[in-house]
């Protein structure tokens, strides 16, 4: 597998992780912190930011592991091994919303 291969699944995990998240609640609240005024108003665009929050979060904090990976090995390129990593962080974090999704028979 190449690593661009693992990409899919990974942004799935995290849109998964930016929806059905038990944290929304708290993003929701937090996200006018971060967007225009405007934002924060209309309640549909201040959810959808909150989803994107969440889910850019769950990619970057996922990798971190694969990160310290790469920089352990020195390797030059991404590997398979960095992206199994990377996916298994995002898949870790995102399991309480696959949970919460599967409980409301998504």
């Amino acid at each position: 597998m190449t690593p661009r291969s693992f990409l899919v699944p990974l942004l799935g995990f995290a849109i998964l992780n930016g929806i059905f998240s038990p944290l929304i609640g708290l993003s929701f609240l937090f996200a006018p912190l971060v967007l225009p005024p405007f934002v924060g108003e209309i309640l549909p665009l201040r959810f959808m930011s909150a989803s994107l929050i969440l889910a850019t979060a769950t990619v970057i904090a996922g990798g971190i592991p694969a990160a310290i990976y790469e920089r352990a090995t020195r390797q030059a390129e991404t590997g398979n091994v960095s992206m199994w990593i990377w996916l298994a962080g995002v898949a870790l974090l995102s399991a309480p919303a696959v949970a919460n999704a599967i409980r409301i028979g998504l």
